[in-house]
């Protein structure tokens, strides 16, 4: 795990192929396991000790403002992939893909709010675009503003958080990327549990010896091949690629879930998440060429 040579941007677009179809080793897990939530954070608590025990090492070096930015950030970014997670398991792979792309435009709000960036014409653009798609989606034409499925409202709000989890590890200048995912890991391991408070979700009774002989090389599976690297992919690349590029490289998360979800689950896009879609990954678009905008002025 120690590819400190990696190129950022590559970093991302390996992780999207792990993040675009982790849909379906969560839900086959969740199959086997009968619901039950224990095998799930299980996979998390292997993936996350296996990792904190790698970075153990350097953590006398860290300052205590680094492991408070990382321990909120992951918080924040344990929250988003929990609720993003019950959101897949609940509903359309399509669907919750698209509103969780939506966190380019909160990334660009919370740049704007909080970190004091100008809201110049073309930020307004591309929150614009992602508000059009998501509004187009939800059915704005229907009188229906607010999503209308659990699983919908999952999916943007693991969008929202997962934008926040993204700005503090920007602002986190001295993130160590091992102790970072680790920690990430580990607490969204915890959320898993909070997760089963939730209606509906998964559950942390009737487990038993045979939920284990039935799940056991799926939670290695899903902790070595989807998790971990999963996690340090995208954590390792973002923690260096501005925003409005990463957003770019991230795309290919949506294109991969859909194609994905089409082949393994018979799942269709239909027109109106469609168009929807495209309005929302405008969004980046716009920012980037925004960017390239005034780079040119200054220069």
């Amino acid at each position: 795990m120690m590819l400190k040579n990696l190129n950022p941007s590559l970093a991302i677009v390996l992780s999207t192929l792990l993040w675009g179809t982790w849909w379906y080793p969560l839900r086959l897990l969740n199959e086997y396991a009968n619901n039950n939530a224990i095998p799930l954070t299980l996979s998390f608590m292997l993936a996350g000790f296996f990792l904190l025990s790698f970075s153990l090492r350097n953590v006398h070096l860290l300052t205590k403002k680094n492991i408070i930015l990382t321990i909120v950030a992951a918080t924040a970014g344990a929250a988003a992939m929990c609720l993003y997670n019950e959101g897949l398991l609940r509903g359309n792979v399509a669907r919750i893909l698209i509103f969780f792309y939506l966190t380019a435009v909160w990334s660009t709000i919370i740049e704007i709010i909080f970190l004091r960036t100008p809201l110049t014409i073309y930020r307004a653009f591309s929150i614009a675009a992602g508000f059009t798609g998501l509004f187009i989606i939800t059915g704005l034409d229907k009188g229906n503003i607010l999503p209308t499925s659990l699983a919908d409202l999952f999916g943007i709000t693991s969008g929202f958080l997962w934008s926040v989890c993204a700005t503090i590890i920007r602002i986190n200048k001295e993130l160590d990327v091992n102790f970072g995912t680790s920690i990430f890991i580990l607490i969204g391991g915890l959320f898993v549990i909070i997760a089963t408070l939730l209606p509906d979700g998964q559950v942390l009774t009737g487990f038993n010896t045979e939920i284990i002989s039935n799940t056991y090389i799926i939670i290695l599976i899903f902790a070595f091949i989807w998790l971990l690297p999963g996690y340090w992919l995208i954590t390792f690349g973002q923690d260096q690629v501005d925003p409005g590029r990463a957003g770019i490289l991230l795309m290919f998360e949506v294109v991969i879930g859909i194609i994905s979800a089409y082949l393994l689950a018979n799942e269709i896009i239909t027109m109106r998440e469609f168009i929807g879609a495209v309005f929302v990954m405008s969004a980046p678009l716009i920012e980037i060429y925004a960017g390239n905008k005034l780079y040119k002025s200054v220069a």
